[in-house]
């Protein structure tokens, strides 16, 4: 049996069964849902890694305060990033489970509905579950077997290395056809490094990546400036 791959299959039918549910149980399918994270190791080492440094407070200011013009009712947000919107819907799962948000409040503040908490649960399966669940799925589900592409961007440009080259990259892993377990990998390499201070770190993470892209295949512009960053930084050590 492939473990991570029934895992997998087992937190989405747990977001099929929070959305199939009643309001009445939607706490109690949330909790599900959230431990069939824990039980995938590529989950949890993704959800860990994405949240580590994620700002959920300032993304909260940000993401739940805005009401349109004229319009008294909040509108819930998302960051454009992926792996941030992920996080940011996760951490958002993980407030209502523990209690420190109430899930009725939540409802009527973000996605009133006359008042009727069906419309607003279901409003809230179709905005905030469903494109959680298939974010997820589209991410970790196997690739397709065969050689994997070499270009995942265009290879005619050259580009500077600078912090958006490495949440491009992370973009473009996110809908590739990388396993999961490489997705992840690539998902830690990067993150570090777009937090990494010291130069030795840096060359150390960014050798690490490319070693990794090789081994895997990957080829795009993003890696290109990452590589002559690398070889910038090795010169000045």
């Amino acid at each position: 049996m492939d473990t991570n791959r029934e895992q997998i299959k087992l937190f989405l039918r747990r977001c099929d069964e929070l959305m199939q549910s009643k309001y009445i149980i939607a706490d109690t399918k949330i909790g599900e849902l959230l431990q069939s994270i824990a039980m995938s190791d590529l989950l949890y080492a993704f959800f860990r890694d994405a949240t580590a440094h994620f700002d959920y407070a300032g993304a909260k200011r940000k993401y739940m305060n805005f009401a349109p013009y004229g319009d008294a009712q909040k509108k819930l947000l998302f960051p454009e990033d992926p792996v941030e919107r992920l996080a940011f819907v996760f951490c958002l799962f993980m407030e209502f489970d523990n209690k420190t948000m109430d899930l009725g409040w939540f409802l009527q503040e973000y996605f009133y509905e006359d008042g009727s908490f069906y419309e607003s649960f279901y409003a809230f399966c179709n905005q905030v579950v469903k494109p959680f669940r298939n974010a997820v799925k589209v991410m970790f589900d196997e690739p397709p077997r065969g050689r994997p592409s070499r270009a995942s961007a265009p290879q005619e440009e050259r580009i500077e290395f600078t912090p958006q080259c490495i949440e491009e990259e992370k973009k473009l892993v996110y809908s590739s056809a990388l396993s999961p377990a490489d997705k992840v990998d690539a998902m830690l390499l990067l993150n570090a490094l777009a937090g990494a201070v010291s130069v030795q770190l840096r060359c150390a993470l960014l050798s690490g990546y490319d070693r990794f892209a090789r081994t895997c295949g990957r080829n795009n512009v993003y890696i290109a400036a990452m590589r002559s960053e690398l070889a910038r930084l090795k010169e000045n050590l």
